[in-house]
């Protein structure tokens, strides 16, 4: 009597036992992880809570005209001391003594000193790199010693709820913010005379008396990550679909029961 077909089947028996068994570990592996990652992302938004200083942080590259760096070129040549006793020379026809061509080139060079002294010999195109932080008190008191600490010095412009500013005349790299009321928000202007790569590798942090602030990034992007920005909502509901059909395969294959 010939059993090598008997012997066929049986090893056959054997081998999709095996194979359902090893889809029953993988589908309980999958289970597993995926029901610890819901408990993981469940606890951590239990325990972190609602902050009470919430802060956007955008990041922009400024651009100016080039008109604008044209005409600040020529007010500067025509204000040289050399152009100025000329044409002042010209003017008198030689009657002003030369102490008062002296003064009269002062009064003329004050003005536009003051406008081009440091940090703007060049006007605004050293100073390219922006950054907008939007702050906000979600909570129901005051949040009091707010400290902006930037990645570079920069010039800092503060607006409070209220509409008044704040200007610093010389670069810093720090920002102090005395209180924000409930409900209430701030907003700083930031602009760099540095890259736009080094300020985004830098970092900002953003605390006050009672904590750090829950931070929000943004920039300008192009190409794919301008279009995963656009359509993150339909990539979050996709990802949503896999992990559910991730979650109904692990279930069918732990339901499925072995051949007999």
């Amino acid at each position: 009597m010939n059993l090598a077909p008997l012997a066929s089947l049986n090893r056959l028996y054997h081998d999709r036992r095996k194979f359902a068994l090893s889809w029953d570990k993988v589908g309980k592996l999958l289970v597993a992880v995926l029901l610890g990652l819901v408990v993981l992302l469940a606890a951590y938004g239990v325990l972190r809570g609602n902050p009470r200083l919430e802060a956007s942080l955008t990041y922009a590259y400024l651009t100016y005209p080039s008109q604008f760096s044209e005409r600040i070129s020529k007010a500067s040549e025509q204000l040289k001391y050399e152009q100025l006793q000329g044409r002042i020379n010209s003017i008198s026809e030689g009657r002003l003594s030369h102490d008062q061509v002296e003064r009269l080139i002062e009064t003329a060079q004050a003005p536009y000193a003051q406008l081009f002294a440091k940090p703007f010999e060049a006007g605004l195109v050293d100073h390219r790199t922006g950054l907008l932080i939007e702050l906000r008190n979600s909570g129901d008191a005051q949040v009091r010693q707010v400290k902006i600490r930037l990645p570079a010095k920069g010039l800092v412009q503060v607006r409070d709820a209220a509409g008044n500013d704040t200007i610093l005349e010389t670069s810093t790299m720090q920002a102090d913010i005395p209180v924000i009321e409930p409900g209430g928000t701030c907003k700083v202007w930031v602009y760099f005379d540095a890259d736009y790569s080094q300020i985004r590798q830098g970092g900002v942090s953003i605390s006050h008396a009672d904590g750090n602030a829950d931070i929000q990034v943004s920039r300008e992007v192009i190409g794919f990550p301008a279009w995963v920005a656009r359509y993150s909502r339909e990539l979050l509901v996709l990802l949503g679909l896999l992990a559910a059909s991730v979650l109904g395969l692990g279930y069918a294959c732990l339901s499925r029961r072995n051949p007999r």
